[in-house]
């Protein structure tokens, strides 16, 4: 407010304003005003002024000016006198609240009071807000006052103009220097012959005293003349370095003059005649035989060098007799002195006493204050007040204040004393206590503690704190320099604990609320008041007083004006629910009136709020709530633009998270969601409704009807808020963005459903549904994208991180990826599908339809944004649902992730609308490396294929293969872009969609990748192998590759051979490359290299024995048609050993068999079985071997360990039981020969003979098993093939292993197998010794033979 001005006029020389009423003309006036001689006025520069354009503002200046100018202390000198003309009123800016039909603005307000600015300042104070200046209110007379070191001016503050009717006063003897105090002045009470109030001030260094009876005949310029000896004077007697530093109105007997010193005077400004006069006489010892002693005893006692007190306030209150009032002085140690003043200057002492003591031993008894100093010595009285007499019974029983409230005894003095105390680090406590101060003492009554405001009072400051308690007596207002305090001292309803309290004298927790200033040095509160209630008895004329039923505090403020604390019901603070400070309350100021800068309130930083965290967050989440659903009162319902009011509410919610990151309160994850997600709600249906006016805007004018205001039409009148036409609620559509949009989910979600009533029961032709449908489309798209948008942009704001989702019960659903939204999303986007396929056709000059092909563009080029969204919806819900106690809601995540696991086919259908680039961008997003090669792969195909085409131009050839190189290089960008895992998902794509070459002559793979997605993938044994030998020169690998496809995964014999064949074939050539190049390897590697070639050998040593098995099988179903031709035949010829009732054996053996005629590589159990089950022509030996002898070789050369020696057994027991022994046993009536002939036919033997003649075994590696050796392998437990077998085929694969058991048995115990096992052995042993030498002999003959030949 108060700024250096612009250089003012001096004093107006012409009339009074016209627009002013006529004084009354009254002979009932005491004093007439004398007449004036007419005098001609002097020409001026204002003599021509246009007399059609009265002066609001006058500018009061003496005859005689002080010329003494200074230039650097800031005191401005006197210029040329100049009127002060008003101006329009400011037009109040957008978003500011105005008062009720006065021109205030509402600055902040709550349940129980409210904060405005009131529109009438001086342009000279509005312009001047730099300048030391204090001021006044004077309710009654409805004045303010301000003073500078120049000037005085008067203004009626409750004027509705911005530019009031304002009296400027050039002070006849202004400060001589900026650092001396500021003037101190007072409005007078109007004489009997004016209604406006006179002015005096007093300058408080020189003592210089000057009157103006009335502000408006201090206008005239003749009566001042005339007057000049009545209206200044000088304080005689000041004490060298003495200033005044109050003037206190004790009107009618006068004023009180408090100096620096200590000493009080008395002055009057008028005669007892009532003829203005001034008069200034110190109140001194001797004055009157009864009181003189005391005044003079306050002027001692002040000035005394030992127990000098500052004063801190001297009030007069409202005496009973006209000319009398009851003044108190306190002095800021705690010492109240009381006298009664008369008119003239008398007066009588009533009481002085000292309450320091008791006041400091209450605060900390009662109150229970700790401080590090004893309390009476940091005790301060910094001001009082007197209680207000003669109220209203149910006011006096509404208040906490003592009974003598309703005393009638002028010479007890009721006061509240606002008291400071030093606290704990730099803070100030605060405390109103009640004082009844008579002629006989004092008593002690209600402590009130302050809590909401602990900031130490500014030693800076250019008003002392002060605390008014205007009538009812009810509310206390405490006004500091940048702060007021609002406090209740209302009974509150009864209680246990209100009754404890009371018993202590100590007031029970009532409501105080704190209104801070921003700390700027240009901004303090320099001036106060209040404003009273006004009976309606209460005969009062003047205009300019403000009415009111409830109290209020006027304040001046410099860079501002004048603010009004009104209260909102007084009588509230006492009843049964009052006002409360609450956590939404101080929300709610921050929120809606915070957001202006030009707001001299400040809402946050100052202190915190008294409140735990959580009541916080709930309050933040109501008022969140009221913000996106209009249902708070600072917001209008009925705007004139629905896009400002949106953004507006979008402002608010802003405001809202910033205000309480400010607090640094400490907000649960479920708090910050939600209150995120109205944020989220807000700005999304700004952007809804921006695109609702384009929607309205593109149809034509007899059509309106669009998807935004037929989903609110068909929202369920469950789910949204039904408008009221009877209260004029005509737009539905308004109505439903002012109050439901924390609904949003479900306007989003019915979008398909108008798409799905449309199309399939309302009858709407395709146009009107292609359009529907465009909407839909774009409004999915926005609402969801934005959402997402803003999300990521603001989300660190509500503490989160954009990498942050929602899980689990104690989280809030997204309201972006609900159930509704999700489904239908889905459904949204296959009914675009649908669309597309019928009316999209990719070449432009022959459409499918006649739909509007603009809109069916929009839907075609929308729909991979559409997509992406749908795919976050997924994988939202998902996060959220999975960790959730809720069955049905875990079983739906799983839905989620398994649909967001099949995006790759929804990311390919866009191909079909020929969106390859938008396709391979939402690949890339969702990382499905899989869709993201397809298309690709599926580009460089179609290119090349467009390039093959025949008959097409050279250009045109040339362009399909610049394209498919681009491509095809793209895709090796991608390659270094994601690594391997898109290397793999490229690499089986272009293994299934262009074979093998493709992936070995990629050549853009610059890091190897090809090799990684080969190796770790043991199907594509067959391909690595090769890419170890072209591209990586890795023998050593392609051989292992080779090995470990042949021996683990190849199922077919003759593959596996090769295979087989081709590891050993590099095994031996990277050992002859290291020993040219003399590489030194390691033993561990010969060892290995070593172990490998062994494999390969021992493999296809088994390999033979297959194929010479199959050699032997192949003649009995040459003749077969078809393969189970082929398998019948053989079972029938080679099947016939196996009883008909061992169905499980017999079941084995055909499987095996029907793998070896499919050329499978079979294992070596399998192989055993055939080998041992077989029926084979008596002569196979001659071609293969013996069967159980090859059996014998492939259980030794695939087997090891118990599997080995199980085997073994196995091979026995089913060699030994092939012949019946009992005929071997029997050897009665038979000659040796015939024995031996017998004995020689059995497989025993020959099994036996082939080992024994075996040259590379020798006795002791004989892998022969004594029959009853051979018992009971597999009667328990089978081989390792059937471990996943039903137990009933296993059971029954037991009893036939149980019955070759129980056979072999017999033979052993009935007929000396182990004994003829021995007899066999010896048998085959002499044969082969009998064959060795007979080998022997022939061999020498050869030799001599050889020798006499040579010698011939």
């Amino acid at each position: 407010m108060f700024s250096p001005s612009v250089q003012e006029g001096g004093p107006a020389r012409g009339t009074r304003s016209s627009r002013r009423r006529q004084r009354p003309l009254s002979s009932d006036s005491l004093v007439q005003q004398p007449k004036a001689k007419r005098q001609r006025v002097p020409l001026s520069e204002n003599t021509f002024v246009n007399p059609d354009a009265p002066p609001e503002t006058f500018e009061v200046k003496p005859d005689k000016v002080d010329f003494l100018g200074i230039k650097r202390d800031g005191v401005e000198n006197f210029g040329a006198p100049r009127k002060e003309l008003s101006v329009r009123s400011k037009k109040p800016k957008p978003g500011e609240r105005l008062g009720k039909g006065d021109g205030s603005v509402v600055l902040t307000t709550n349940a129980a009071y409210t904060v405005s600015k009131l529109p009438a300042l001086p342009d000279r104070i509005r312009a001047d807000s730099q300048n030391r200046q204090h001021g006044a209110i004077y309710s009654p007379t409805g004045y303010a006052l301000s003073l500078t070191h120049t000037h005085a001016l008067v203004w009626p503050y409750t004027s509705t103009t911005a530019s009031p009717e304002t009296f400027t006063f050039a002070l006849p003897y202004p400060s001589k220097h900026a650092a001396d105090p500021l003037p101190l002045g007072s409005l007078v009470s109007p004489p009997a012959s004016s209604e406006e109030p006179g002015l005096v001030v007093v300058m408080p260094v020189s003592g210089k005293i000057s009157f103006w009876e009335s502000i408006s005949s201090a206008a005239t310029l003749d009566f001042i003349r005339q007057q000049r000896s009545g209206v200044e004077d000088t304080i005689h007697g000041m004490f060298s370095g003495e200033h005044v530093i109050q003037i206190v109105d004790a009107e009618s007997a006068g004023f009180i003059l408090v100096f620096s010193s200590g000493r009080l005077a008395y002055m009057s400004v008028r005669d007892s005649h009532g003829r203005p006069a001034i008069s200034v006489q110190f109140l001194r010892n001797g004055l009157g035989n009864a009181s003189g002693g005391f005044l003079g005893s306050i002027r001692h006692a002040l000035t005394s060098s030992s127990i000098r007190a500052e004063i801190a306030a001297v009030k007069a209150s409202q005496g009973t007799q006209i000319g009398e009032r009851i003044v108190v002085a306190a002095t800021s140690k705690g010492k109240l002195h009381s006298w009664k003043l008369h008119r003239g200057g008398h007066y009588d002492a009533l009481a002085e006493v000292d309450v320091r003591e008791d006041v400091a031993k209450a605060l900390l008894q009662q109150a229970g204050l700790s401080t590090a100093k004893p309390p009476q010595d940091t005790l301060e009285v910094l001001d009082f007040a007197f209680v207000p007499r003669g109220l209203e019974k149910k006011y006096v029983e509404m208040n906490r204040l003592n009974e003598a409230l309703s005393s009638g005894d002028e010479l007890l003095q009721h006061l509240v004393l606002l008291v400071s105390i030093a606290g704990q680090r730099r803070q100030a406590r605060y405390a109103l206590v009640e004082i009844v101060l008579s002629v006989t003492g004092y008593r002690l009554g209600m402590l009130r503690l302050l809590t909401s405001y602990t900031s130490p009072a500014r030693a800076t400051a250019l008003e002392r704190p002060r605390i008014y308690l205007p009538r009812p007596g009810i509310i206390a207002f405490i006004v500091f320099d940048r702060a007021v305090v609002i406090a209740s001292i209302a009974s509150l309803p009864d209680s246990p604990d209100s009754q404890l309290r009371e018993d202590s004298h100590i007031l029970p927790a009532a409501f105080e609320d704190v209104i801070d200033f921003r700390d700027e040095d240009t901004l303090q509160i320099i001036g106060s008041g209040v404003e009273e209630p006004t009976g309606n008895n209460q005969d009062d004329t003047r205009s300019s007083r403000h009415r009111t039923k409830n109290p209020a505090a006027v304040l001046l403020v410099q860079g501002v004006g004048a603010l009004r604390i009104s209260i909102a019901d007084v009588d509230r603070f006492a009843s049964e629910r009052p006002p409360e400070v609450t956590a939404k309350s101080k929300l709610e100021q921050a929120v809606f009136f915070g957001v202006k800068d030009d707001n001299p309130l400040v809402f946050q930083g100052r202190r915190a709020l008294p409140f735990a965290s959580k009541d916080i967050g709930d309050a933040a989440i109501q008022l969140s709530h009221e913000i996106v659903a209009s249902k708070t009162s600072f917001i209008s319902g009925v705007p004139a633009s629905l896009e400002n009011n949106m953004k507006t509410r979008s402002m608010y919610l802003d405001r809202l998270i910033a205000h309480l990151n400010a607090l640094e309160v400490d907000l649960d994850r479920r708090t910050r969601w939600m209150l995120l997600y109205n944020a989220e709600k807000m700005n999304v249906a700004t952007h809804i409704w921006q695109e609702n006016e384009r929607f309205l805007a593109e149809r034509p004018k007899n059509n309106k009807k669009n998807l935004v205001t037929e989903t609110i039409m068909y929202i369920h009148e469950q789910q949204k808020t039904e408008a009221n036409p009877e209260i004029g609620e005509v737009d539905p559509v308004r109505h439903w963005f002012i109050n439901d949009v924390w609904r949003l989910d479900i306007f989003i979600a019915w979008a398909y459903q108008m798409i799905k009533y449309a199309y399939t029961g309302r009858g709407t032709d395709e146009s009107g549904i292609n359009r529907l449908l465009y909407e839909a489309v774009t409004i999915n798209s926005l609402a969801l994208a934005k959402a997402h948008e803003y999300r990521q942009q603001v989300c660190h704001v509500y503490g989160l991180k954009p990498a942050d989702t929602p899980e689990g019960d104690a989280m809030p659903e997204p309201w972006t990826s609900s159930q509704y939204i999700t489904n239908n999303l889905k459904r949204l986007i296959e009914f675009c599908y649908q669309w597309l396929d019928t009316h999209y056709s990719l070449d432009a000059g022959s459409p499918k339809s006649s739909v509007e092909p603009g809109p069916l563009e929009v839907i075609r080029n929308t729909l991979p944004s559409l997509t992406g969204e749908y795919f976050t919806t997924l994988k939202e819900y998902a996060q959220w649902a999975s960790n959730s106690r809720d069955s049905r809601t875990v079983e739906l995540a799983k839905v989620c992730q398994e649909t967001l696991a099949a995006r790759d086919e929804k990311i390919l259908k866009l191909k079909d609308y020929d969106l390859w680039d938008e396709a391979v961008a939402l690949a890339k997003e969702y990382r499905s490396y899989r869709a993201m090669a397809q298309l690709i792969v599926d580009q460089i195909e179609a290119y090349r294929q467009g390039a093959a085409l025949r008959g097409i131009p050279p250009a045109q050839v040339q362009e399909h293969e610049l394209a498919a190189k681009a491509k095809e290089e793209q895709l090796g960008d991608l390659f270094d872009q994601f690594g391997l895992p898109f290397a793999s998902a490229a690499y089986e794509v272009l293994l299934n969609t262009c074979g093998v070459q493709a992936v070995l002559d990629f050549k853009h793979d610059k890091k190897g990748f090809v090799t990684n997605f080969l190796r770790t993938r043991p199907e594509l044994a067959k391909i690595s192998w090769i890419n170890d030998v072209q591209r990586e020169a890795d023998i050593d690998h392609a051989a292992e590759s080779l090995l470990d496809l042949g021996l683990t995964r190849e199922q077919q014999v003759w593959n596996k051979k090769i295979e087989l064949s081709l590891s050993k074939l590099a095994l031996m050539a990277e050992e002859t490359q290291r020993s040219a190049t003399s590489d030194s390897s390691s033993s561990e590697n010969e060892i290995k290299k070593g172990a490998n070639l062994d494999k390969v050998d021992r493999e296809l040593e088994i390999i033979k024995i297959q194929d010479d098995l199959y050699g032997q099988i192949l003649p009995s179903c040459q003749d077969a048609v078809d393969a189970a031709a082929e398998l019948e035949f053989a079972m029938k010829e080679h099947a016939v050993l196996i009883p008909k009732k061992q169905k499980a054996l017999n079941h084995v053996f055909e499987e095996s068999m029907a793998r070896l005629l499919r050329h499978e590589a079979l294992d070596a159990s399998s192989l055993i079985d055939l080998l041992t089950l077989a029926y084979l022509d008596l002569k196979h030996h001659d071609a293969i071997g013996y069967q159980f002898d090859l059996a014998l070789k492939v259980a030794s050369l695939a087997l090891k360990g118990e599997e080995l020696s199980s085997a073994q057994r196995l091979i026995w027991r089913r060699c030994y039981i092939r012949d019946d022994w009992k005929r071997v046993n029997e050897t009665n009536m038979k000659d040796d020969l015939d024995q031996l002939a017998v004995l020689g036919e059995t497989a025993a033997y020959h099994t036996l003979y082939s080992i024994v003649a075996d040259p590379d075994l020798d006795k002791d590696s004989w892998p022969t098993v004594k029959p009853s050796e051979a018992l009971g392998v597999f009667t328990e437990r089978l081989d390792r093939r059937f471990d996943d077998m039903d137990d009933s085929v296993r059971g029954m694969l037991l009893d036939a292993m149980r019955w070759e058991d129980a056979k072999l048995r017999a033979f052993i115990e009935k007929n000396r197998l182990d004994e003829w096992y021995f007899t066999t052995l010896e048998v085959a042993r002499n044969t082969v010794n009998y064959k060795l030498r007979e080998t022997d002999a022939a061999q020498a003959d050869r030799e001599v033979n050889g020798g006499v030949t040579s010698t011939l």
